[in-house]
């Protein structure tokens, strides 16, 4: 079985991340006018870095790449637009993570189409294949120990993906479905995470169980 290296994020890590965040920015004396949430990784981060700086002028654009969601051609594109003027203003544009960049670099060059006064970018972690480098991020992978970072905002699409994945090339029961996370992935997902995720792809007519065995129809 194929498989590549994961983690799951726990609010923890969040917590810590964007408090290294916060004293980037405190370092560097820069505040914000206006947050900008990408959709759909950076909306609870921008959420949570406009709770520490008290500001209310919290929005988000959308872009479409990864997923069930990607263009054909593989290239972010703009599908949900900013909704207010933001000329003059000093605006942050907030991602959960740049991995090739694409998504972070097509919002930055949309958003600079809107004449803000100062416009800079911020994400959680940062891996440094990505062509575009945020301004402030909290920890920076290397691009030899790339890992696909599993948040609690998408843990069940991640987890029902990989599982598919997994049962494309084989049937498995829970505990070898279990297993192949731990063997393949490196992640231990808990029980009730496992059970919810095969019973939605049950739900959606995705897998079938059989004799104890899961298998993709």
């Amino acid at each position: 079985m194929e498989g590549f290296r994961c983690m799951l994020v726990s609010w923890k890590h969040i917590e810590s991340w964007v408090s290294q965040i916060m004293k980037k920015m405190e370092k560097n004396v820069y505040e914000p006018d206006v947050i900008i949430g990408l959709s759909r990784g950076g909306l609870v981060p921008a959420r949570i870095i406009s709770d520490y700086l008290q500001l209310k002028d919290l929005y988000a654009i959308k872009t479409e790449h990864w997923g069930i969601t990607a263009t054909p051609d593989g290239q972010a594109r703009i599908t949900q637009g900013l909704p207010i003027s933001i000329e003059g203003k000093k605006v942050l544009i907030v991602d959960d993570i740049t991995d090739t960049g694409q998504s972070l670099s097509v919002a930055f060059e949309y958003v600079k189409n809107f004449n803000p006064g100062d416009l800079k970018t911020a994400t959680l972690l940062h891996i440094t294949r990505s062509q575009f480098i945020p301004d402030f991020y909290a920890d920076e992978v290397p691009e030899e120990k790339w890992t696909w970072f599993i948040f609690p905002w998408n843990v069940y699409e991640d987890l029902t993906t990989i599982i598919v994945k997994m049962l494309s090339q084989e049937s498995l029961d829970c505990n070898g479905i279990l297993d192949a996370f731990q063997k393949y992935f490196y992640i231990k997902p808990k029980k009730y995470m496992l059970r919810n995720s095969l019973k939605m792809l049950e739900n959606k007519k995705i897998i079938i169980k059989k004799n104890g065995f899961y298998k993709k129809l």
